[in-house]
């Protein structure tokens, strides 16, 4: 079974560029058979919903499954939703895994590949010890104030969020005794994803990455491999057995970063997605 991955496609900011397409055409020429998106599609949570359908109607030959990230979750656009309501429109999808398992089947190993996931959330397990209790709940250093702060209501209260996710992802795993089961968070699951602390203000902002808590909870189930996003990197590790996969795409004005021969869109959208076969 080849399963595809990618995150972070920000269709909004990236509109210039026709990311869907680009996605499907990458998915198309790896020949895979599941395509997961962990997050950040859009600032519009109606315009996520649009994107992945029409993901999934140009790649009908593959099952096209995918997380909310932050950005995803935000209000921004339709202020008179609470996240609540932004949520449940996520979860009532049936495309999103959130609040549900998914699985694929693979008749010639004789193998049930199972996928499970949602948006994670944060408990300011990344960040450094320097900063106070009361100083990572007003999530502003420096005059930067994370956006989710202005956007999404779970951060009147970033633990109780946090441990809600923890255990609605832990009800999905739980389900899946048997692997390999594939687990897609947006949020990351381990510290080594995180930025940096030397780039200013990120022992700071590597409060709103994630939880090591992902990490933990992965490591009770049969995880074969977990995807995430977030943080705008590339890259790919293994730790305690479990494969962590971060396949960003990020926005455009990043991609000079990335020291690639070009900034096409499609040698991104190429260099971004991940393919994992089972």
């Amino acid at each position: 079974m080849k399963i595809a991955m990618i995150s972070d496609l920000h269709t909004d900011i990236n509109e210039a560029y026709p990311v869907i397409e680009l996605t499907a055409a990458r998915a198309k020429e790896l020949n895979a058979d599941v395509l997961l998106v962990a997050g950040d599609i859009s600032e519009d949570p109606d315009r996520t919903i649009r994107e992945m359908r029409r993901l999934a109607e140009i790649l009908p030959d593959v099952a096209v499954r995918y997380v909310p990230g932050n950005h995803d979750m935000w209000n921004k656009h339709c202020p008179e939703r609470s996240t609540e309501e932004i949520y449940r429109m996520y979860s009532g999808d049936i495309l999103c895994l959130s609040g549900q398992v998914s699985s694929s089947a693979d008749r010639e190993k004789n193998m049930k590949v199972r996928f499970t996931g949602d948006i994670g959330w944060y408990d300011y397990s990344f960040a450094s010890p320097d900063h106070s209790r009361e100083e990572l709940d007003s999530m502003t250093k420096g005059g930067r104030t994370w956006q989710d702060k202005f956007f999404n209501q779970w951060t009147g209260d970033n633990d109780a969020a946090c441990s809600d996710q923890l255990s609605r992802i832990e009800s999905q795993l739980s389900a899946c005794r048997e692997g390999p089961v594939i687990a897609v968070t947006h949020m990351l699951p381990i510290r080594e994803f995180c930025v940096p602390e030397s780039q200013e203000g990120w022992g700071f902002f590597n409060a709103y990455l994630g939880t090591e808590k992902l990490h933990e909870l992965f490591r009770k189930y049969p995880v074969a491999a977990a995807v995430c996003g977030h943080v705008h990197y590339r890259k790919v590790l293994q730790k305690d057995g479990i494969l962590y996969i971060c396949p960003c795409l990020g926005y455009h004005t990043e991609w000079p970063l990335c020291g690639l021969a070009d900034n096409e869109p499609a040698t991104h959208v190429a260099d971004a997605m991940q393919l994992l076969e089972l």
